[in-house]
């Protein structure tokens, strides 16, 4: 009895801290503020991304405005070059043709100046002088004709080597006027492009994460087929993962509607599908011609799978559309797009190379189908 009681006050002070130290329940009224405030951040943060959505689809709209614009104006440019080029050479042939025909006259005049100046007692002292002079004049009843039409020609071609530098006057006077708006619109496109990539980052925190998981991906792709497949498998994980984890489909990964489809730059068609590339072999897809840092846009509506540096393919983009659709589209000076990214039909990607070797630069196009290169002009119905 003894030892029991000892024990009990051993235990008794320990017992009793325990006792007031052990948390006290929160009241009902503290937990429903806490709800409340709860609830008020969460919907605060709805509306800021609402908001930040809004933004961004505002700014997308007058980027693909804006870009519409500038590749029309891009368009007139390439046109005026092309003219520019060609005024230049008929220029250059007129002045040739010029300079031949100056001097054939002068040597007709040379010589009818000469039988001019033939003395008349020439006629005398020498026997052959007269059927000389009869061959002479009969030569000049000749040269005479063929000198006037040589004049007249000179004429013609005086009159059209003046049109010709006037006409060439006018359009690069034209090209200055639409360089400096062209200059003007880039720096309202650049100020937008920022925009919506602050805007963009706003609302994914894994930008850098795809990143790095993409480049990983393009470091072990072996070819450009291989790369698409891996990609659209990297894509079907994620969702599949993510689609577990919330019991539910995921929402906003489809890709956007693909609108009304559009060449990503406005150029000449160097190489066409099927048609023998630079190596020889069928090309895959189309070898477009533009002038050097020309804006570049999304053919069709889609997300961005990858964007970087992709073997001899250099500076690459891959946007997927709807229905197993890829675009594939490379040969730019710098992407301004990110993966991830939704874009619409029109919206910029990028600006295309400078060409190194002297030549215009050529932006590669591939359009695919499930994995397969197919004809563009399955698309783009004014290649057909």
């Amino acid at each position: 009895m003894r030892l029991f009681l000892v024990l009990l006050f051993l235990f008794m002070p320990a017992t009793m801290v325990q006792a007031q130290d052990a948390p006290v329940p929160p009241k009902k009224e503290n937990l429903d503020a806490k709800l409340k405030n709860t609830k008020a951040d969460k919907k605060a943060l709805e509306a800021d991304l609402k908001t930040i959505e809004k933004d961004l689809n505002a700014t997308k709209n007058s980027l693909v405005k804006t870009a519409k614009a500038i590749q029309k104006n891009e368009k007139k440019l390439q046109n005026l070059d092309l003219k520019i080029a060609d005024l230049e050479k008929e220029e250059k042939s007129l002045s040739e043709k010029l300079q031949n025909d100056r001097g054939s006259i002068s040597r007709l005049i040379l010589a009818l100046e000469r039988i001019r100046r033939l003395p008349p007692e020439a006629l005398i002292v020498r026997p052959e002088a007269p059927l000389k002079t009869a061959q002479s004049a009969m030569l000049l009843e000749e040269i005479l004709p063929a000198l006037n039409k040589q004049a007249t020609d000179l004429k013609v071609t005086l009159g059209n080597l003046q049109n010709v530098s006037d006409d060439l006057q006018v359009k690069r006077a034209a090209m200055v006027d639409a360089s400096k708006k062209l200059e003007a619109q880039q720096r309202e496109l650049n100020a937008m492009i920022k925009k919506r990539s602050q805007l963009y980052a706003s609302t994914r925190k894994d930008i850098a994460a795809q990143q790095k998981k993409v480049a990983k991906i393009s470091a072990q792709a072996k070819n450009l087929a291989d790369l698409v497949s891996r990609l659209d498998a990297e894509r079907i994980r994620g969702q599949d993962v993510v689609q577990q984890a919330n019991k539910k489909r995921v929402v906003g990964q489809e890709p956007p509607k693909s609108g009304q489809p559009r060449l990503p730059l406005p150029g000449i068609i160097k190489t066409g599908y099927n048609e023998p590339d630079n190596f020889g072999a069928p090309s895959k897809g189309l070898d477009i011609e533009g002038r050097a840092g020309a804006l570049v846009v999304a053919p069709m509506g889609g997300i961005i799978r990858f964007a970087g540096y992709f073997k001899n393919y250099g500076n690459m983009v891959i946007l997927e559309h709807q229905k197993g659709w890829h675009s594939l589209i490379a040969g730019l000076e710098n992407i301004d797009t990110v993966v991830g990214q939704s874009v619409g039909a029109g919206e910029p990607l990028g600006v295309l190379h400078k060409s190194s070797t002297g030549q215009k630069p050529v932006l590669y196009y591939e359009l695919r189908h499930k994995g397969k290169a197919v004809d563009p002009a399955k698309k783009f119905g004014d290649l057909s």
